[in-house]
């Protein structure tokens, strides 16, 4: 971890190189989650914000597949429909 001297809007951020991102991921993404947003610092002088996203699109819960395959595969194939498939996957 590094850190920088110039006092500017982010510098109460952590940062870390990409060296740090690439050996210790779960550091800096821990980081992240504690402090809400870490720098990644750049060879070249540029310098990444990584923040957590905490928006809506996080899935809170899974759905329940074992229902959802027995719903959807609820009947044994025909016979026909097995030889349809064996067809299918055959390339005839």
């Amino acid at each position: 971890m590094t850190t920088s001297g110039n006092p500017d809007k982010m510098s109460a951020l952590k940062s870390f190189t990409l060296r740090d991102l690439d050996r210790r991921p779960g550091e800096v993404l821990d980081a992240c989650d504690r402090d809400g947003a870490v720098r990644i610092l750049r060879r070249g002088g540029k310098i990444y914000t990584v923040q957590a996203d905490a928006g809506p699109g996080l899935i809170s819960a899974l759905p329940d597949f074992p229902a959802r395959i027995a719903r959807v595969y609820s009947q044994p194939l025909t016979r026909a429909q097995t030889r349809q498939m064996d067809k299918l996957l055959a390339g005839e």
